[in-house]
């Protein structure tokens, strides 16, 4: 009977250790598992942290970038700005000229100009006594020029224009300026700003 008990106990034991190792083989797979899973787990967790960071840095720049362009146009525009306002207080200052530095203005543009000859037709908001008929007469023989007076332009500008043989050469203060403004602007805009 010891010998039955000694097998019984000895099966028993065989099955306890099998099923010690089956559950430790279990539990290790089990473990393994776990352990890739938590692995993909992180790495997908780290994949995705990533691309939210890469995301974020890179509105970050676009916003920044953004607010330069802003902040430049915004700077650019202030200087337009005050570029215009320059060019209209230049306009009203010439406009409010008296009658001898309207006149000097006309000799000198003449003379840049090279011209000497032709009919003088005032902006209509040029004041009728600037441009008279004796003035011309006199610069006529004072500066050797061949100049006459026609009628007053129904414009509404300052400044004159000057007729050549049906040729109109413009000297209406606005359209001046807005040639300088055109051919000097850029380096108007550099000695204001830098």
């Amino acid at each position: 009977m010891d010998a039955i008990e000694t097998i019984i106990h000895d099966i028993d034991q065989q099955s306890e250790n099998e099923r010690i190792t089956k559950k430790n083989e279990r539990l290790e797979e089990i473990e393994q598992t776990f352990e890739t899973e938590k692995q993909k787990i992180e790495k997908a967790h780290e994949e995705q942290l990533a691309t939210q960071k890469d995301r974020l840095e890179k509105k970050f720049r676009q916003e920044k970038n953004r607010n330069t362009v802003q902040a430049r146009q915004a700077r650019l525009k202030r200087k337009q700005q005050y570029l215009e306002q320059i060019f209209e207080d230049a306009y009203q200052e010439m406009a409010q000229w008296d009658v001898q530095t309207t006149r000097e203005f006309l000799l000198s543009s003449l003379k840049q100009s090279g011209l000497i000859k032709g009919k003088i037709i005032p902006g209509g908001l040029t004041d009728d006594s600037v441009y008279s008929a004796e003035w011309i007469e006199q610069i006529n023989h004072s500066e050797g020029m061949e100049l006459s007076l026609g009628e007053k332009s129904s414009s509404s500008e300052h400044g004159f224009l000057l007729e050549v043989a049906g040729i109109q050469y413009n000297f209406y203060y606005h359209e001046l300026l807005a040639e300088v403004k055109k051919s000097a602007s850029g380096e108007i805009m550099q000695t204001l700003f830098t």
